[in-house]
């Protein structure tokens, strides 16, 4: 599974220039495992322990191959991959926004499932090999190796293992790799987020169906946490997708912020101090020629050099937008470049600066806390006490 979002996680390694990040959930398997051995087919001697330690990590190991395949799909089509995180529920792979092209998405939901295949058809002739020097003569023979404390049980374990997360993630269930492949398919007519909408919808009810097969039938608790986290990210895409619809819908000019034209790169340094020190675009007729930031105008003024001129001092060369481009791509630029404000002009005028808190202003109107009606309430209640 991928995702355009995740939680912080302590990383682990660094694999093919990417982060692979842990995340505290992941610790649950392991007590998940220890607290009741049944579960798994297994018992509670050393040899036991070790060997399910063995397997989980294997286990999780593939998890991580499937996502480097999610990875290296999602370079071939150029989207920016951050880092793979293992947790709980799985791995997931945090990459930026994915291509408009519906055929390219299904090639990047599919290449994990790929991956998990692959590994499964690997460990296969190995498997019949070793069943076949065990004088194996029907499939049977071969599940009953399944959780095994063999070098043969161990291969076996891993084969349906991979068919089990290849199958699973292949659900129509948004977000799962089969969802986001429905989703690929609806955008064809119904555009992305009406496609996003019904994809959501049919994996909360298939999250919903599972949630109450392991309530009333199968009695497990790891089903039941997998299908409500497919709900909660379900959700947490959904919502999303509708904000960048938004910011793509916004002109960034109607949220740059006037700062009088900007200055002259001749001016001298201290006159960019009136008003206060804040970041300024260097202009000269209107044009500009590069960003003089707060904290580089504050310790070249802390030197004893007070005659120096803004263009000594500004950054020249930076990213420049026009007002009518939307917020959604002029935040990507803001982010892939590392800036906190870029200009923006008007047929090659400046008009204003646009800042990374003018965007968070925004998309916290688009995407308020869930929990922020619950502090106001309080702080109403709280409020009412003190006056009473």
């Amino acid at each position: 599974m991928y995702s355009q979002s995740m939680t912080k996680s302590l990383t682990i390694a660094r694999v093919f220039d990417l982060n692979v990040q842990l995340h505290p959930t992941f610790a649950l398997v392991f007590v998940w495992v220890f607290i009741d051995w049944r579960l798994v087919g297994v018992g509670n001697s050393i040899a036991d322990v070790a060997f399910t330690s063995i397997l989980i990590l294997l286990i999780f190991g593939c998890v991580l191959i499937h996502e480097f395949g999610h990875v290296f799909m999602a370079r071939h089509y150029g989207v920016r991959v951050h880092e793979v995180s293992l947790s709980a529920m799985g791995g997931v792979a945090r990459m930026d926004q994915l291509p408009g092209d519906p055929s390219s998405e299904v090639a990047i939901a599919l290449a994990g499932p790929g991956a998990s295949l692959a590994i499964a058809a690997g460990t296969a002739p190995v498997i019949v090999l070793a069943g076949v020097i065990s004088g194996f003569s029907s499939p049977e023979q071969y599940a009953l190796t399944v959780f095994q404390h063999s070098p043969t049980g161990l291969l076996t374990t891993l084969f349906y293992a991979n068919l089990l997360i290849m199958m699973f993630n292949l659900l129509p269930a948004f977000p799962m790799d089969g969802g986001r492949v429905l989703r690929a398919g609806l955008c064809m007519v119904w555009g992305r987020d009406a496609a996003t909408r019904a994809a959501v919808l049919v994996g909360q009810v298939l999250a919903f169906l599972l949630l109450l097969f392991s309530i009333l039938v199968a009695h497990s608790v790891i089903l039941g946490l997998l299908a409500i986290f497919i709900i909660v990210v379900a959700y947490a895409e959904d919502r999303a997708v509708r904000v960048e619809s938004a910011l793509r819908r916004m002109r960034v000019g109607q949220f740059a912020l006037w700062d009088m034209g900007g200055i002259s790169p001749d001016q001298p340094l201290a006159n960019a101090l009136r008003g206060g020190p804040r970041d300024m675009a260097v202009t000269r007729d209107g044009t500009v020629l590069g960003m003089l930031w707060r904290n580089r105008l504050l310790a070249e003024l802390g030197q004893a050099n007070p005659g120096r001129t803004v263009g000594e001092v500004m950054e020249a060369g930076v990213p420049v937008v026009d007002i009518n481009a939307s917020v959604f791509d002029v935040q990507r630029l803001m982010s892939e470049e590392n800036r906190w404000a870029v200009p923006v002009t008007e047929s090659g005028h400046y008009r204003g600066l646009f800042t990374g808190d003018r965007f968070l202003h925004i998309y916290h109107q688009l995407s308020p806390d869930p929990l922020q009606w619950a502090r106001e309430f309080l702080n109403r209640r709280s409020s009412q006490r003190l006056r009473t």
